[in-house]
């Protein structure tokens, strides 16, 4: 019964979740209009407003009273691939083109945070964001379609949450994190070059190198539960510092695999014995944890300013596997071997009267991508963040920000072996991927 009034809840939302990774891996971070605007710096302990309780729910305690948030934030990412080699097993070039202008599609993400006071001492929150998201979609005849032309991994969490405040000074706080995650891959299959691997010289299934494409594609879903905690501490009146965990989330995504071969492909899924046949799937996503620290100071009656650095266990990510339930069907894997990655902001805030305010923020995230194993599905590297935001008093209850990051990446050079045993009908791929995003968000704070 949980599970169908969740999936209920969030199928509206998941209309607008068809998201790009704009953290390292497929991690999220947009989920505050006024916390990007500091570039996330100090969000653990800033909690200036609602929007920051999912970074860390013990900041409920500074929310007196009813309190709602209704975040929307533009994502208009741009990945351009450039092959400089294809060719497959055999060395037969593949042709194709560099799969578009614009591998990452533009997005809305929406997110929602609701708070309430039980008591003096005791809060309560909920929050509806988007913590996982990547897309990449290239054309289905570009010279790495062996390698990828859609991927797609969506999570949409509700995190319903408490707060007490211990003393004056120290809170702490906790909650439940439920995630629906979704997945999509596809691939293009050569069997023209597995037809003259198996045929030898006789070449008995006529195949081509490159020549005879079929299309895969698997899709599943899942739900996964894990918890999240934190404290607050205010040393003095306008200095605090605050820590968040972020539990692992683990998911068994289960759905269905759809092949369409040719006439090459199904004659080679036949002498097989089935295989390259529609079927069932499943494939496990651990969503990693997450550590962040952060640290917030009013420097005058105008300028504050705040720190953050957040540390997340991008280790557990060693491969993908899609395990078929059709048993003629090899599990298809791509090697991963992530490393545990890094993110560091600082930021400032200007209040130049009570109704407005300036935020800025620099930021630095870390990618978990390997060089050996960086592939078109998730072409990441280190970015860097240059954010700003304005936050403007509507009236005495109602609050309105608005928050812009531009995001750098170098070149992600990518330079994948047909060698490599998962690669062997994938081929070789040659390249590098230019990157950049540009992310708006609004934002709605009021009392109620």
């Amino acid at each position: 019964m949980l599970r169908f009034v969740v999936r209920i809840s969030l199928a509206s939302l998941l209309v607008a979740y068809s998201l790009a990774a704009h953290a390292s891996g497929f991690a999220l971070r947009e989920w505050s209009a006024s916390a990007q605007g500091n570039g996330f710096a100090g969000a653990t302990a800033g909690a200036e407003d609602v929007s920051y309780i999912s970074f860390n729910p013990a900041g409920l305690t500074r929310h007196h009273g009813d309190h709602a948030a209704v975040t929307v934030t533009y994502i208009a990412p741009q990945i351009e691939f450039s092959a400089s080699g294809a060719t497959t097993i055999l060395g037969t070039p593949i042709g194709g083109g560099d799969g578009g202008s614009d591998a990452a599609p533009n997005a809305i993400a929406p997110a929602l945070y609701l708070s309430h006071q039980f008591s003096s001492n005791l809060f309560g929150g909920i929050s509806v964001i988007a913590p996982y998201g990547l897309t990449t979609d290239y054309d289905d005849d570009w010279v790495g379609r062996y390698h990828a032309i859609k991927t797609e991994i969506v999570g949409i969490e509700i995190n319903p949450m408490l707060a007490y405040k211990i003393t004056p000074k120290l809170s702490v706080g906790g909650g439940l994190r439920i995630l629906y995650a979704k997945g999509e891959l596809s691939n293009a299959i050569d069997f023209g070059t597995l037809a003259v691997i198996l045929d030898g010289p006789d070449n008995v299934f006529g195949g081509v190198p490159a020549g005879n494409d079929g299309f895969a594609k698997v899709e599943g879903d899942d739900f996964g539960f894990g918890y999240n905690f934190g404290f607050l501490y205010e040393i003095d009146k306008g200095t605090r510092v605050g820590a968040s965990y972020r539990s692992k989330i683990s998911t068994n995504l289960d759905g269905d695999a759809k092949f369409d071969n040719g006439a090459v492909g199904d004659a080679i899924g036949a002498a097989l014995g089935g295989a390259f046949s529609d079927t069932g799937i499943t494939t496990k996503i651990d969503f990693p944890e997450m550590v962040s620290i952060g640290v917030y100071h009013d420097l005058t009656k105008r300028w504050a300013i705040m720190a953050e650095a957040a540390w997340t266990r991008w280790s557990r990510i060693k491969e993908l596997r899609v395990k078929f339930d059709n048993p003629a069907q090899p599990d298809s894997v791509i090697p991963s071997d992530w490393e545990d990655s890094w993110f560091f902001s600082i930021g400032a805030t200007y209040r130049h009267s009570s109704r407005l305010a300036l935020r800025f923020g620099l930021s630095y995230d870390q990618t978990p991508v390997p060089d050996s194993t960086r592939t078109p599905r998730v072409p990441d590297e280190d970015r860097t963040w240059v954010s700003v935001g304005l936050q403007y008093a509507l009236g005495k209850s109602a609050v309105l920000d608005i928050g812009y990051t531009h995001m750098f990446l170098p070149d992600a050079k990518i330079d994948l072996s047909a060698a490599e045993p998962d690669n062997a009908l994938r081929g070789n791929l040659a390249g590098s991927s230019e990157a950049s995003a540009d992310i708006f968000a609004v934002q709605l704070r009021f009392e109620l």
